[in-house]
């Protein structure tokens, strides 16, 4: 007796695109948004060294700030953006 064989709609679908190797993303991800024309929003990297983790907090381009909160004690930290400040990108703080 022969069987006849099944349908399996995942063995039909043709296979997806692995991942950019020099990015490591799906194909057609966008940083920063929806819009590719768009420039990706600004960040810097917060450690809070009370809660002992550490936070990327961006902000939108024309924001005159950055604002971090604790993820543990919720305290609000602002970096302020402009002429004579930091050119660092990663900071340390202590809640």
């Amino acid at each position: 007796m022969s069987q006849t064989p099944r349908h399996n709609p995942r063995v039909d679908q043709p296979p997806s695109q692995p991942p950019n190797r020099s990015t490591g993303r799906a194909p057609g991800h966008v940083q920063g948004g929806s819009n590719p024309n768009q420039p990706p929003n600004p960040w810097i990297g917060v450690r809070f060294t009370c809660a002992g983790q550490y936070v990327r907090v961006y902000r939108k381009p024309d924001a005159p700030a950055y604002l971090a909160r604790c993820p543990k004690c919720a305290k609000c930290i602002r970096f302020r953006v402009g002429q004579g400040g930091s050119d660092a990108r990663m900071f340390d703080v202590s809640c």
